[in-house]
Order: structure tokens, then C-alpha cells, then sequence
């Protein structure tokens, strides 16, 4: 919650139930105040491989109920980890195109943590 979100937006919330067939649902503040939610179901969880789990917002209105797909997968990498994420099934190019800028942002948050 410290990191979690694009440049700008804070992370008040998040229930997470970590097992396969569990779910979470994450709280998203935007700059401008408003709150926004993600949530899904854990598909697989390979410690410490692989994480695969469902996206799906209650908001913003031309996402709610669209259901995506994420993996995250895990390389050691001498004493760094490789992280290559993965986010599938958006209906239009444009929604993928939102999606990739919050997750590079939300990474580059992330990044700065460990400064």
C-alpha cells in the first residue's frame, strides 16, 4: 500500500485473502480524490515464480466489469529480482494502452520505494 498505484494516487485499502481461489480488492485514491476499486480471484500462485490472478474495476465506468488477466512472473537475478508482468484480454487497444502507463508508473513508484 506504501507504493501501490500510478504517480499521484495513494492506496488506503486492500483486502487480500493470498491462496488460490482467494480474492482481493484494492482502494485507489486519485489526485483529484476520488476513489476507485480493483479487485479479483488468484489463479495461481507459484512461490516464488509466478502469480496469476484475475483485474476487474468497479470504476472508471468504461472498465467496470471488464475482466483481465495479469501474471507476474519472478527471476532471480544475481541479488535482484527480474519481474516481467504481463496483462491480457482488454477489449481495445486504448484500454491497454491506460493499463500499460499505470503499471510502468506504478513500478517506477515501486522503484523509488527502495531508495
Amino acid at each position: 500500500m506504501k507504493w501501490w498505484g500510478p504517480e499521484g494516487c495513494s492506496s488506503p485499502a486492500a483486502q487480500v485473502d493470498l491462496r488460490v481461489g482467494g480474492r482481493y480488492r484494492i482502494t485507489m485514491t486519485t489526485p483529484e480524490g476520488g476513489d476507485i476499486y480493483s479487485f479479483g480471484e488468484y489463479l495461481e500462485i507459484s512461490p516464488p515464480e509466478k502469480l496469476v490472478f484475475t483485474w476487474t474495476w468497479e470504476g472508471p465506468p468504461e472498465m467496470a466489469g471488464v475482466e483481465t488477466l495479469v501474471t507476474l512472473e519472478f527471476r532471480e537475478k544475481g541479488n535482484a529480482t527480474d519481474l516481467t508482468l504481463r496483462h491480457e484480454r482488454f477489449p481495445t487497444k486504448k484500454d491497454r494502452e491506460n493499463h500499460e502507463w499505470g503499471w510502468n508508473s506504478s513500478l517506477d513508484c515501486l522503484e523509488r520505494s527502495f531508495d
